[in-house]
């Protein structure tokens, strides 16, 4: 006997999701094969309300074995199935994490930097903060307060100490400005570049021009260019240095005028007028000249004695 055709689509398609469903269920719960589907079965069979289909459909009797699963295997079924190709892609992918050996120096030195230079700002920031919250909380315990008026000698006394609160800060005031003063002053004196004044280099004389004068060049100087001239070797030009120096120290006391136009003779005779009461520096004097004058315009040779003699005449002018 045929069951209607709404009734048998209804088991039809009953049974084919009845099966899937076993086909499934086998993969994930092997050792329950045949529980599931007839459950389905059951489920899904139709409400058979007329007498033809109830008479026409026969009693199914389904034999199952079941068996007691585990929940350690349950979830080792489920992770099995799940580790299967078909199902990967629906599960989350991680993203790989590279590890220090793939990545280069570079990377590993900016990555160092970066996290040293985070850390070092948070710490400058959180200094900062706590000196802020610091001079926060010394301000309010200085500021001064309100005081209410009280009468008597309460009054005064917290008048008082308002004052002295306004003392206080005043005081703090001008010593914060001195001190950034100080701070602004020594900063500035630190970029200012040192100034160095130049002055101006006498230049050398040449001692074998006879238009060079005594004025040219302080004492000091001609000595100095006459021990250059000693090492040298060459006494004829000392001889003349130290002559050009006993005239410059002569001028230095006002004993002589020097000028280009006189002779050796007219500044002895000029030394002998001022210098009456130092016969002494006349003697010496008159004879370096001689010496001067053998040596320089007579071509008489210099030696070391001679140059001697004319030292000690020098430092005896020098001395009186």
């Amino acid at each position: 006997m045929k069951l209607p055709g709404a009734i048998e689509n209804c088991a039809g398609s009953a049974g084919l999701l009845a099966r899937r469903a076993g086909r499934l269920a086998g993969r994930i719960f092997p050792n329950s094969c045949g529980a599931l589907p007839a459950a389905l079965l059951l489920f899904c069979q139709p409400d058979l309300s007329s007498s033809a289909a109830q008479s026409a459909i026969a009693p199914v009797v389904i034999h199952t074995t079941t068996n007691a699963v585990s929940p350690d295997q349950l979830s080792q079924s489920i992770e099995r199935v799940l580790q299967q190709r078909e199902f990967a892609w629906r599960m989350p992918r991680d993203k790989p994490v590279a590890s220090e050996a793939e990545q280069g120096w570079l990377a590993r030195a900016v990555e160092f930097v970066v996290e040293k230079t985070r850390d070092a700002a948070q710490a400058v920031v959180h200094g900062i903060g706590k000196s802020l919250k610091w001079i926060g909380e010394m301000l309010s315990k200085l500021w001064p307060r309100s005081v209410p008026r009280q009468p008597g000698l309460a009054g005064v006394g917290s008048q008082l100490i308002y004052f002295l609160q306004i003392l206080l800060l005043l005081l703090i005031s001008v010593l914060v400005g001195f001190l950034a003063v100080l701070v602004f002053r020594a900063y500035h004196r630190r970029r200012q570049p040192n100034v160095v004044l130049a002055e101006p280099v006498a230049p050398r004389p040449d001692l074998s021009n006879d238009e060079v004068t005594a004025d040219q060049l302080p004492e000091d100087g001609w000595l100095n260019l006459a021990r250059e001239m000693i090492e040298q070797g060459n006494l004829r030009l000392a001889l003349r240095a130290l002559y050009l120096a006993s005239l410059a120290h002569l001028a230095s006391r006002e004993l002589i005028a020097i000028a280009i136009f006189k002779s050796n003779r007219e500044y002895e005779m000029e030394l002998r007028r001022r210098a009456r009461a130092a016969p002494e520096v006349q003697s010496a004097f008159s004879q370096n000249v001689a010496v001067f004058d053998r040596a320089w315009y007579g071509l008489h040779e210099v030696t070391s004695q001679a140059l001697q003699d004319f030292q000690s005449n020098l430092a005896r002018i020098r001395a009186c």
